[in-house]
């Protein structure tokens, strides 16, 4: 009895640390490892664009705020973006991603602002290859728009940090919490406004307009989010806020 369980406990230690990993691989949405960070000092600092939402970005990633309230970052410590060159194979639900290459150190040299718009400009690099790289950040009435574009690049994935309570919104994701999976957004290239909402109070789009898009639970404190083009786009809209207003 004591081997039972013993071998039992094993198997279940076993799951514990290899099961959630494994899930959502049948998706065909790839793990893509996010890079380093360099921001030059000259581009670092806080940017406010109006209506007390600002914006930042430093070598701990990107923060989006409502006055004192986080609405969206990336990863702590890591690059905020990659570039793939590749393709993806299949169509509706039997997508799978093919990637021949991947960027995903950000060496950010230079910081644009205009009225309600800042831009963050560099490079993605791997050991051998780059591309133009930039971060813009803009408000739109009630809503935030980040767009991440690397020129040249099949696909882009953003590495915006994983928050408590990420529901997904029909049609483009199951309406239940989402976690430890990976999931295509839509069942093919049409625009989906809205992909999830976190407890944050924030609703989360993710295009652009028909582009194959997925999103990645699969490893811990991260929610990446693929796009198949030389840019992403992320809108943002602040539930709480519109309910206080």
């Amino acid at each position: 009895m004591s081997l039972l369980l013993s071998m039992t406990g094993a198997l279940l230690l076993a799951a514990v640390i290899w099961v959630p990993p494994a899930l959502g691989q049948d998706s065909g949405v790839r793990q893509v490892q996010p890079g380093l960070l360099v921001v030059a000092p000259e581009a670092r600092g806080v940017v406010t664009l109006g209506s007390g939402r600002a914006v930042q970005l430093d070598e701990t990633g990107l923060r989006v705020t409502n006055g004192s309230t986080l609405l969206f970052r990336t990863v702590r410590g890591g690059s905020p973006m990659s570039a793939l060159l590749g393709t993806v194979e299949g169509r509706d639900g039997d997508r799978v991603e093919q990637i021949s290459t991947v960027m995903s150190n950000l060496d950010i040299d230079r910081l644009s602002i205009k009225p309600g718009e800042v831009t963050w400009s560099g490079r993605l690099t791997n050991a051998e290859q780059s591309l133009p790289a930039t971060i813009v950040v803009r408000l739109e009435g009630a809503r935030l728009v980040v767009t991440a574009e690397a020129k040249g690049a099949d696909a882009v994935v953003v590495h915006s940090a994983q928050e408590l309570g990420t529901r997904g919104r029909a049609p483009g994701l199951p309406e239940r919490l989402l976690r430890k999976r990976a999931w295509w957004v839509g069942d093919g290239p049409a625009p989906v406004t809205d992909a999830y909402s976190t407890e944050l109070g924030v609703v989360v789009g993710v295009g652009p307009r028909g582009s194959h898009r997925g999103i990645d639970l699969r490893r811990m404190g991260h929610t990446d989010l693929h796009a198949w083009s030389s840019s992403q786009t992320l809108t943002m809209t602040s539930y709480r806020r519109t309910v206080e207003e």
